[in-house]
């Protein structure tokens, strides 16, 4: 098969890009598909946007979305592709290069793994999918630094006094002997409290802090803390391997199964706002998204293995 050279290259990524600010219609596809079938080099060149496409769970999350927001990070987006796609060693550039903190922390989940440790005090943690932290441990304190993610957290009792924080890109939470969650958003943490209590402290303002109680939950960034919310049991499920949702968006459903997988899953506008209720496997996404297609009007079109595209039907 010829190899292909960068203007193949740069086509091939102009089809990702086009078609990850949208769903390809029927037209696009065609296209897209006359295209591919016009060369050989034109196949070899989208086997490497397939071989990213797999490596795309390494990107922080919201990555995409958020970069193909504007037509000038559109291009960023692009450009990012040809660098990679020329390095040849595709999956380890793109960890590297987007998510350093999954390759070097003490302790990380791939996409769609999560894994349970207890460190020396006895604390147990369990760590959601792509998610990457660091254990620092000392007479002064012992400190979990979330560097991607999310975790829950059970506080052991052989720390004595020593405090308990997470650090993440945000501030610091402090645990008071509890059962908490703390994830890390693109521009925010969002903690959850089960048991007892924990404090908040925004990176730029340590001394305005927030106290959560058990069934509360908050956002922060570097500034602020956000309105409290309620927290339950079933929004840390994940734990189980299990998404529970009560009349959620489906737009909101989709965003969640997309974590738990490599590549893209994505829903257009119209059926995001249809309402889903249900329990659903983290690890059999694509029997959700089968049994999602049977209980609403919807339609679920694999693109390819890693780029799936969910629409409203008539």
């Amino acid at each position: 098969m010829a190899a292909p050279d960068r203007k193949t290259f740069e086509a091939a990524a102009s089809w990702y890009v086009q078609f990850q600010s949208q769903p390809p219609t029927a037209a696009e596809r065609q296209a897209w598909q006359q295209w591919l079938n016009g060369d050989p080099s034109h196949q070899a060149a989208w086997n490497q946007m397939e071989q990213l496409q797999r490596s795309l769970g390494a990107l922080p999350q919201d990555f995409t979305r958020r970069a193909l927001s504007t037509t000038q990070q559109r291009r960023q987006v692009l450009k990012w592709m040809l660098v990679m796609g020329g390095t040849g060693y595709l999956g380890w550039n793109v960890q590297q290069h987007t998510s350093l903190g999954n390759v070097w922390a003490d302790y990380r989940t791939s996409v769609g793994e999560r894994r349970r440790i207890e460190l020396a005090d006895g604390t147990r943690i369990d760590l959601n999918t792509s998610t990457a932290m660091d254990v620092i441990f000392d007479g002064r304190q012992r400190l979990i630094r979330l560097r991607e993610g999310e975790v829950l957290i059970h506080t052991g009792k052989l720390g004595g006094q020593t405090p308990f924080y997470v650090e993440t890109r945000q501030g610091r939470v402090q645990a008071l002997g509890t059962r908490f969650t703390v994830r890390q958003l693109p521009d925010s943490t969002r903690v959850g409290v089960l048991e007892d209590r924990v404090t908040v402290s925004p990176g730029d303002q340590p001394n305005y802090a927030r106290l959560l109680g058990a069934g509360e939950s908050a956002d922060f960034d570097r500034q602020h803390v956000g309105l409290n919310h309620t927290y339950s049991g079933s929004q840390a499920a994940w734990v189980d391997g299990q998404l529970i949702v009560l009349d959620a968006r489906l737009g909101d459903v989709i965003e969640d199964l997309a974590r738990y997988r490599p590549g893209v899953l994505q829903c257009d506008l119209a059926c995001a706002r249809l309402r889903v209720s249900g329990t659903f496997r983290l690890d059999s996404t694509d029997a959700v998204l089968a049994n999602l297609q049977a209980t609403l009007p919807i339609q679920v079109k694999y693109f390819t293995r890693y780029w799936v595209s969910v629409k409203r039907i008539a």
